[in-house]
């Protein structure tokens, strides 16, 4: 037999194989064992793979796993809701051919999107352990979503109100409960039933055949200890067990003003015993009675329900001293000392007010001729139409006291202004006693008048802006002097420039330091060469009159003279100004 139909003939039986075992060459490519899930299919590779068909596989393996196609198909769990499990190939989450202990499912607990699943966490469902719904296991489908088949065992009702927890709890927290409409039962919560715990109510988790009525459960809050009937409603309401609906109208004596806010048992006694107390003022008030019964006992002639010191009682009809300004807002007690009808007080303002009396009587009992019943301080004497001396700028608010130190109709003031100023003179007279010249009424050192242009010596520049005091300290304003040296010590020259120094002729009274002086002409010393920019210390540094100094070089630099002079005192014959060490040579 040739070689190349042994080949042929051996390849033929490495491709016969039966239909039910895996072949010689299937044995000889595949890449491992399966793994222990799939073991039974190892001998039958056609049931995961077909020939020549890598994109086939995913539909053998939904052939076999027929509820994960389910959800791929309706969009469901995690293949049908996660997109790279719905369409991407099954081998690439599960690999196989790495042997019998090897995971075809590895889920990572930790960093797994539950909201891929039917069940998104929600709540506080998102900070509890898988383990604690899936257990250690792979437990990861068919679990109940239900509520009562994680809560039965913490459900506080035991069960009385069925499994659909969601209806009155969420997820959020377990407390407080939202949701739960109470109105269909029957029985809808207003008022403070609202804030009020369920269990406050459903004592011991009884959630059938409770009372409705209020006494059912507040017959140990009722204070009439069911001397009113059990229909509290018809007085009490849900918004508070003190708001009172109750019409007292109905009784034939209406509520109003303070009785209004009155408590029941103020009338009625503890436990509202007395059914049906006087209707008389005194009855109830005999004992806020200031009068201590000596105006009678119908107190409503003065008194209102309103308030008991608001007082009805016109006093302006009855008596005969209406009641003007501050007489309406004091106490009855505050003139009637005694009862109003044992003694009627005086109408005269000094039999009340003689010790309010700031004068001591010395101007007289008429108080009405300066004051006002509006107040004591609001006085109507006018000053400027009743004396000769109108009372302006600070005078208008001036106290009376302050000028009128004994009665004004005993002594009578002078209108000179040192009459009453002469402490307050700051120049001790020297001025005279006409302040007014300088000063007004407006204020003592408020826009003083003086013209001091019509003196010898007009305030320009600077001066303009200085107060009057930094010149005359002594506050006398006489003459000072005219000349710079009057105000200004010369402390920068200090005499070298003469005394008392001629700051004029250089200085200004603009500014200071913008000063001007032309050496060359004022002077019979030209500044050239190098004696131009020198400052004035340079040469006038001792005291002295400046037209005194000499001119010749050697006054100023024989401490420079090389010859120690033996070519005399006359330097400029050799020597100029621009340098001293340029020599002039002459013929």
């Amino acid at each position: 037999m040739g070689k190349a139909l042994r080949l042929v003939l051996l390849l033929l039986a490495l491709l016969a194989a039966p239909v039910f075992a895996q072949s010689i060459v299937e044995r000889l490519i595949t890449p491992g064992p399966l793994a222990g899930a799939h073991a039974k299919l190892e001998a039958n590779c056609s049931a995961c793979h077909s020939s020549f068909q890598k994109t086939a596989q995913n539909g053998k393996c939904i052939a076999c796993h027929k509820a994960v196609g389910t959800d791929i198909a309706r969009g469901q769990g995690y293949h049908g809701k996660f997109a790279p499990a719905r369409t991407g190939a099954c081998k690439t989450c599960h690999s196989d051919h790495k042997g019998r202990g090897f995971g075809l499912v590895r889920l990572d607990r930790a960093n797994f999107n539950h909201a891929f699943s039917n069940y998104p966490l929600t709540g506080a469902h998102q900070r509890v352990t898988c383990t604690a719904c899936h257990g250690t296991g792979n437990n990861y489908k068919g679990l109940a979503r239900d509520c009562a088949t994680c809560h039965a065992r913490k459900d506080p009702h035991r069960g009385q109100l069925g499994r659909a927890c969601q209806s009155c709890h969420v997820t959020a927290a377990w407390k407080p409960v939202q949701g739960f409409n109470h109105t269909q039962t029957g029985f809808a919560l207003t008022g403070a039933h609202r804030a009020a715990a369920c269990m406050s109510c459903h004592v011991g988790q009884r959630w059938k055949g409770l009372g409705r009525t209020c006494v059912a459960c507040h017959a140990g809050d009722d204070a009439h200890k069911g001397r009113r009937g059990t229909n509290c409603a018809s007085c009490h309401g849900t918004t508070a067990w003190a708001s009172v609906s109750f019409d007292h109208s109905t009784t034939g004596f209406p509520l109003t003003g303070g009785h209004a806010d009155a408590a029941c048992t103020a009338c009625h006694g503890p436990g509202n015993a007395i059914k049906n107390p006087a209707r008389s003022c005194n009855s109830c008030h005999a004992r806020n009675d200031v009068h201590k019964g000596q105006n009678g006992p119908d107190c409503a002639t003065c008194h209102t329900p309103r308030n008991w010191q608001q007082i009805s009682f016109n006093h302006d009809q009855v008596a005969a001293f209406p009641l003007r300004g501050a007489h309406r807002t004091a106490t009855c007690a505050a003139c009637h000392k005694q009862p109003a009808k044992a003694a009627k007080p005086s109408t005269a303002c000094s039999s009340c007010h003689a010790a309010d009396d700031a004068h001591k009587g010395g101007n007289g009992p008429d108080c009405g001729r300066c004051h006002t019943t509006t107040a004591w301080k609001s006085v109507n004497f006018n000053h400027n139409s009743m004396t000769g001396f109108p009372l302006v700028g600070k005078h208008a608010q001036a106290r009376c006291e302050a000028c009128h130190v004994q009665p004004a109709d005993q002594v009578k003031l002078s209108t000179q202004c040192g009459a009453c100023h002469a402490k307050d003179d700051a120049h001790a007279g020297k001025l005279g006693g006409d302040c007014q010249r300088c000063h007004s009424a407006d204020g003592w050192a408020v826009g003083v008048r003086f013209d001091h242009a019509l003196t010898r010596f007009p305030l320009l520049g600077k001066h303009a802006q200085q107060q009057c005091g930094a010149c005359h300290v002594d506050k006398s304003f006489v003459a000072k002097g005219v000349t710079c040296a009057s105000c200004h010590d010369d402390t920068h020259h200090a005499g070298a420039l003469g005394t008392p120094a001629p700051c004029q002729t250089c200085h200004n009274s603009t500014n200071w330091a913008a000063w001007r002086f032309d050496h060359d002409r004022s002077t019979r010393f030209a500044l050239t060469g190098r004696h131009q920019g020198l400052i004035c210390s340079a040469c006038h540094s001792r005291p002295g009159d400046p037209a005194k100094l000499g001119s010749q070089c050697v006054d100023c630099h024989r401490r420079n003279d090389v010859h120690r002079g033996g070519f005399g005192e006359d330097c400029a014959r050799c020597h100029v100004t621009t340098s001293f060490h340029e020599i002039l040579l002459t013929k």
